[in-house]
Parts: structure tokens; sequence; C-alpha cells
């Protein structure tokens, strides 16, 4: 049995979400009528872990500063946030939503400066980084690709085991576990080729 520790980061300049999530991994089984439905399709595979479904070691978010604090301080706040998560969970791999073109072009491209403070902090630890599509992420979680924040958040609720006190999650944890999820469906696929 190999234990995998996967880092989910919802990347922001004010206010990034993570989640470290682990899972046994220990021979494949056929998903079957009681898995979620977001995990029912034919092509999905679940790891046997023992105690059924991945476990949140940690999650929540990171505050960088406000709006109007100089952006290069923010960036520069999360590559040593970011170092700290790394050394403090030992993650296998990160997970990361690919940049998206949302709200406007400049939120688009202020994430976009968090992703790549991300990539070079993942790329000088040496660990593999997985990104994933904002739809794609909804669908695993929820079954529906343009499922609402609200949605996600329960469907996360309902989907995984959350460290005994941790209660209500803000909407930027709960996406970076639904990141971390996406990505152990990914490892589960038996079309998988790392």
């Amino acid at each position: 049995m190999a234990v995998v520790r996967i880092l989910g980061i919802d990347p922001g300049t004010q206010c990034v979400g993570y989640a470290c999530l682990e899972i046994t991994l220990a021979g494949a089984r056929a998903v079957g009528a009681d898995a979620p439905l977001a995990m029912r399709a034919s092509n999905v595979r679940a790891a046997d872990s023992g105690a059924g479904d991945a476990r949140v070691v940690d999650c929540g978010v990171v505050r960088l500063g406000k709006r109007n604090s100089p952006l290069p301080s923010r960036l520069l706040a999360l590559t040593g946030e970011f170092q700290q998560l790394v050394a403090a969970h030992r993650p296998h791999e990160i997970a990361l939503e690919e940049a998206f073109y949302g709200k406007s072009v400049q939120a688009a491209l202020r994430i976009g400066e968090a992703r790549g403070v991300i990539l070079a902090e993942s790329a000088r630890a040496g660990l593999a980084v997985h990104q994933f599509a904002p739809a794609r992420i909804k669908r695993c979680v929820t079954g529906r690709g343009d499922a609402s924040k609200e949605v996600v958040a329960a469907m996360v609720a309902r989907l995984v085991r959350l460290p005994v006190g941790v209660g209500a999650l803000p909407r930027d944890a709960t996406d970076a576990v639904g990141i971390a999820l996406t990505r152990i469906e990914q490892r589960r696929s038996p079309e998988l080729v790392d």
C-alpha cells in the first residue's frame, strides 16, 4: 500500500485556498453504485483505500494582503506561504486550477501571476503539477461542469472527511479540496499515463 498526498491550490493574489488530501492506494477495483455520481463513469476506477475515501489532512485559506497592497509584496508573501505549506505537509504532487477568463481580463492576469509563483515554487521543490480546468473540477465533484461554488462546497462536505474541529470552510478552501479530488479521480483512471 502506498500513501499519496496531494496539495490542491486555488490560486489568487489576495486569498489562496489550499487543501492537503491523503489517499492510500492498494490495488484497484471498479467503482460501484455506492460511489458518488461523478465517480460512476465506466472509465473511472477507485483505489481500495481501506478507509474508503480521501482524507483531508489540512485545508484553509492564506490571506496575502488587501487589494491596495502592492502586488509584488503579495506575490512574495505567496512564495513564502506556499513554501511553508510544502514543508509542513510534504505532498507528493500539486493540483492546480488552470487559468481561465472569468470576471475580467485583469482578474485573469492576476490569477495567472499567482499561478506562476505556484508553478515556479513547485518546480523548485521537485513536485509534479497537475492542472485542471474549472469546469472539469466542478464536473468531478458535482457531476455538472457549470455548478456554483455553493454546490461544489456542499458536495465537498459530503465526499471527504474533514479534520476534527474544522467547521464550515471558506469557498476558496472547498475549491482547493475539489481541485485535489480531481487529481485523485485522474489517478484512479485506468487511462492514466504518467
